[in-house]
């Protein structure tokens, strides 16, 4: 279905002269979506409840996950291409399904542990994506970049050493990582929305609450993926 309203998207780009745009959805959006099927094909034991129980379908909880994850290239060609605004309310849109997964993956209990892996690749991908491009256009400072950056390589490379040790404890949102998603989606929103509409000097003086903040959310997860990380070392060699 995904690659069907891409195909039509495309389509009538073309159809508008927009053609380069167009050639930038296929190249850049094929193979996240190819991927992404080889992906899950190749993980299918992964669809399962946490008794064990498999699951034969793609339910709708992980369904919005993808369409998180395949709206990623979309975004960063609109920016691209200069249609800030359209890749804002895009971005907004996949941001949405951040929050429409989960709710809809425990109101219809369809959690599983393909879903519990998927949705913070999700969540990293649109957060990488859109905060590259804000920083390579000079719009967010390079040290909250890097905080930015901390934060995730803290994430997988803490996530690949619990693993091999089997240390690795049960993923799940916490109320810090909630806290700084809501903090974080709302500064890259204002972000994207003042460079759609110019950037009058006045919006200027905000970056230096607005900054600092996001780089506290950031230290904040940081400093909680830390602990969860030593509580699992402890729990693991305390048994």
């Amino acid at each position: 279905m995904i690659a069907c309203v891409l195909a039509a998207c495309c389509v009538l780009l073309a159809a508008t002269g927009r053609r380069g745009v167009a050639a930038d959805l296929v190249l850049w959006t094929v193979p996240v979506i190819g991927a992404f099927a080889i992906f899950s094909l190749r993980n299918m034991h992964l669809f399962r409840r946490q008794d064990g129980r498999e699951v034969c379908r793609f339910e709708a909880a992980n369904a919005l996950t993808a369409v998180r994850i395949i709206l990623v290239p979309p975004v960063i060609v609109l920016f691209n291409h200069g249609y800030v605004m359209y890749g804002a309310i895009l971005w907004l849109a996949a941001e949405l399904t951040d929050v429409a997964d989960g709710f809809v993956a425990r109101r219809f209990r369809q959690e599983t542990d393909f879903g519990l892996m998927i949705d913070p690749v999700g969540d990293i991908m649109a957060t990488i994506a859109v905060f590259t491009w804000l920083f390579i256009g000079g719009r967010v400072p390079s040290w909250l970049f890097a905080l930015l950056v901390a934060r995730y390589v803290q994430f997988f490379a803490g996530l690949a050493i619990l693993s091999l040790t089997g240390r690795l404890p049960k993923l799940h949102a916490t109320l810090v990582g909630k806290v700084a998603g809501v903090v974080q989606g709302a500064i890259i929103m204002f972000l994207l929305l003042r460079t759609a509409f110019g950037d009058p000097a006045r919006l200027e003086s905000y970056d230096n609450i607005l900054f600092p903040v996001l780089g506290a959310a950031f230290l904040s997860v940081i400093v909680s993926q830390t602990a969860i990380g030593l509580r699992a070392v402890r729990n693991h060699d305390a048994h």
